[in-house]
């Protein structure tokens, strides 16, 4: 199991299959497995192998999870109180293991699709997005800020 970045977790969720297809379960507070509720919800999408990121957010975290396709995710802590500073974690989500995973405040992480068709991630951040103002920093595929390469890939 790699180090994941303190403060980040998964929760399995629920994918019930028959011979007309299935139903997944994707989001219910029941589970308990994250304080913030859902108040904002939207999908983005990656082209096979293009990178986005790097990003971070300092006022919410993010909530993925994966309906088409497969990612990795990788993360980097930058945060020096925490147990996982300057480490990279990387996190493979994909559509055949449904899951969530959330992305902790300060954590820098880019988004790679590494399989053959379109990714297609729902997230379900902390907070809405604020055209006007949002909560987005970034930092380009290739810095010398976080100690990972991702090669000769396209994206930013």
């Amino acid at each position: 199991m790699v180090d994941l970045p303190e403060g980040a977790s998964f929760h399995d969720s629920i994918r019930h299959n028959d011979e007309r297809g299935s139903v997944t379960e994707m989001y219910d507070p029941r589970w308990n497995w994250h304080p913030d509720p859902v108040v904002f919800t939207y999908m983005f999408t990656i082209r096979p192998g293009m990178v986005k990121g790097w990003g971070l957010h300092k006022l919410h975290e993010d909530r993925y999870f994966v309906v088409q396709g497969e990612l990795e995710l990788v993360l980097y802590d930058p945060r020096p109180e925490s147990a996982t500073f300057n480490k990279i974690s990387k996190v493979y989500l994909s559509a055949s293991r449904p899951r969530l995973f959330n992305v902790p405040r300060f954590v820098w992480h880019a988004d790679r699709n590494i399989g053959q068709n379109e990714l297609i991630v729902v997230n379900f951040p902390t907070i809405q997005y604020d055209h006007k103002n949002p909560d987005k920093y970034r930092l380009p595929l290739h810095t010398d800020l976080i100690p990972y390469d991702f090669g000769n890939v396209s994206g930013w």
